[in-house]
């Protein structure tokens, strides 16, 4: 079931309609405040304003140029967005840099994106504008401030031939394993997804989206706002900043406004369990969600029960909970659980999981390992499990790549050709089948539902044996009350001879003075050697917000590395073996 039983061939036509028959309904309603300052807009006003900023647009650029959005959450990164969308302009959001240790990767999207303008508020512009005196990257780029926008402009706006297969946006990858690459993302791709999101978590028209995700990340643009105009629901936002700040004001936002559908990574239902109080869950009623999102990051079965049994008394229920999967050269989503079926789960041999294999077993084996399913595709997408070595599909009971084929899988790499034959252009080898999308991704099929177990590049190899990096920092943030959960890095360095194992996690801001740092360094060596047989060469604590991680909170495991290796981390203390490879100790 969906919002709608209309199909628009881009999200322009979906806004054109929207705004000609539901003129006066909701769109937006940005909590600036995250709770009592309420900025709305309406379907009209919002077509209104869109039209206006693309006609700016098409005094500047010409369709096809590449439009930089630098912009916080709220209305006029979604104005700027849909601007471009309506003049035929790639758009290329990003995350507004507030320090100068932030701007490379900015500057490496301009460079690669060959922006011709940036678009921005005044106020944002005016706490970077260092940037633009101080890199040549942006000496050709013409800034394109909200504020310059005519009110009046929309009466000027040309409507352009958008073509399903034009490229709507360039999402860039967020960096966990490699320098970001931006997918290409058509207006095709977008509305296949969306109609696959719409399908998928059953929107309809009663829906109600309710959001603190990055705008400038595919999840919190495509399922937080984009999936609202072309549903024709309302979608109520709030900053990241405002949900860190105060994770009760999410769950009180769904509350108050009977949200349907909402969506966060792992970590913020770990945060809402430790943060929220109970006096705080007395005014909080989760009755009216049919879907909450759990994807972006590893989903762990602890976390969703936890997180049930702490807002049980809020109403809310284990099987509201939908894992999903998904990435941005699939235009974020692949796969997400069945709406109203509780999340499914299988128990496996993590030493056998090591090798690849999938062996089953009793939740008290010491060797078990929950893995979470999520679900299938709503478009029949074909997803297959392949060697990645061998290009051969991998049999039922082994554990391989994530191969897809789907209308979600974008055009490939911007400006990457060779890069793009690589992950978009695969083939298996004993029966030519493709082309699908390498996703990097290992994983299974079981019952008819895709499992996570990690990423390829990520892998810990030590003594020929794979080990999953996130196994180990799970190990690890759990054996003491001092470390910060999702907040670690696994990762091997190499001394030339072989492989060793080095930790690196953040404790909690109340123990950032403590006394025991030995004792809480011991306690990680002694969990991971009991629970994954690995010597650690190196335990390395950290201050809490430290540790490198992209927009979506992945943790950066290779700039993790790097930095250690460097000696570039902010170390509060550090435990290593008699003889450590990987960096100078002078």
């Amino acid at each position: 079931m969906s919002a709608d039983p209309l199909r628009f061939n881009t999200l322009m036509d979906a806004l054109l309609y929207r705004a000609e028959h539901q003129p006066n309904e909701l769109a937006y309603l940005y909590l600036e405040d995250g709770e009592s300052i309420e900025i709305p807009i309406t379907f009209g006003e919002l077509d209104r304003r869109v039209r206006a900023f693309a006609a700016h647009l098409q005094t500047i650029v010409k369709p096809g140029d590449r439009a930089l959005l630098l912009y916080p959450t709220g209305l006029e990164f979604i104005i700027a967005y849909l601007g471009c969308l309506y003049a035929d302009v790639i758009a290329v959001p990003t995350t507004v840099p507030h320090l100068k240790r932030s701007s490379p990767r900015l500057l490496l999207m301009m460079k690669d994106a060959e922006a011709h303008v940036a678009c921005t508020t005044r106020g944002v512009y005016e706490k970077i504008k260092f940037l633009a005196d101080e890199n040549v990257e942006f000496s050709d780029v013409r800034w394109v401030l909200s504020e310059e926008v005519r009110e009046d402009g929309a009466a000027d706006w040309q409507k352009p031939e958008s073509q399903p297969d034009n490229i709507a946006f360039l999402q860039y990858t967020s960096g966990s394993t490699s320098v970001p690459k931006g997918v290409m993302i058509t207006n095709f791709n977008l509305v296949r997804t969306i109609e696959d999101i719409q399908i998928g978590v059953m929107l309809d028209k009663n829906s109600v989206i309710v959001s603190w995700l990055p705008v400038f990340h595919d999840m919190g643009l495509i399922f937080g706002l984009l999936s609202a105009v072309y549903a024709g629901i309302p979608s109520y936002i709030m900053s990241p900043v405002s949900f860190l700040e105060k994770p009760y004001r999410w769950l009180h936002a769904i509350s108050r406004f009977k949200g349907t559908h909402t969506a966060a990574p792992n970590f913020a239902y770990e945060l809402c369990t430790r943060k929220i109080s109970e006096d705080e869950k007395k005014v909080i009623d989760l009755s009216s969600l049919v879907c909450v999102v759990n994807a972006a990051e590893p989903v762990r079965l602890e976390t969703m029960v936890e997180f049930s049994k702490a807002f049980e008394f809020c109403k809310f229920r284990f099987d509201q909970f939908t894992p999903s999967y998904g990435l941005a050269e699939a235009t974020v989503k692949v796969s997400n659980k069945k709406i109203g079926e509780t999340p499914a789960y299988c128990i496996l041999n993590s030493s056998d999981l090591e090798k690849n294999k999938l062996v089953f077993v009793q939740e008290s084996d010491p060797n078990a390992y929950p893995s979470i399913g999520c679900g299938w595709s709503a478009i029949d997408a074909d997803i297959r499990i392949v060697n990645p070595a061998t290009r051969v599909q991998s049999p039922p009971n082994e554990v391989g790549e994530i191969w897809i084929q789907s209308d979600s899988v974008a055009l490939g790499y911007w400006q990457r050709p060779d890069v793009s034959r690589e992950t978009f252009q695969a083939r298996l080898a004993d029966t030519d089948e493709g082309p699908f999308m390498r996703t990097g991704d290992m994983g299974f099929i079981h019952d008819g539902q895709v499992y996570i177990a990690g990423r390829i590049k990520d892998m810990v190899i030590i003594q020929g044996r794979n080990y999953y990096p996130q196994d180990i920092e799970l190990t690890m943030e759990k054996c003491h009350p001092a470390l910060r959960p999702s907040c670690g890095a696994a990762f091997a360095i190499d001394d030339g001879e072989a492989e060793h194992l080095v930790v690196v996690q953040e404790v909690r801001r109340e123990f950032r003075k403590s006394d025991n740092f030995k004792e809480i360094a011991d306690a990680i060596r002694m969990a991971v050697a009991k629970n994954h047989g690995l010597r650690v060469h190196a335990a390395v604590l950290i201050p809490p917000s430290t540790i490198h991680k992209t927009t979506s909170g992945k943790i950066q495991r290779s700039a993790v590395r790097e930095a250690f290796t460097n000696g570039t981390l902010e170390i509060l203390y550090e435990w290593r073996a008699p003889v450590m490879p990987g960096r100078p100790t002078g």
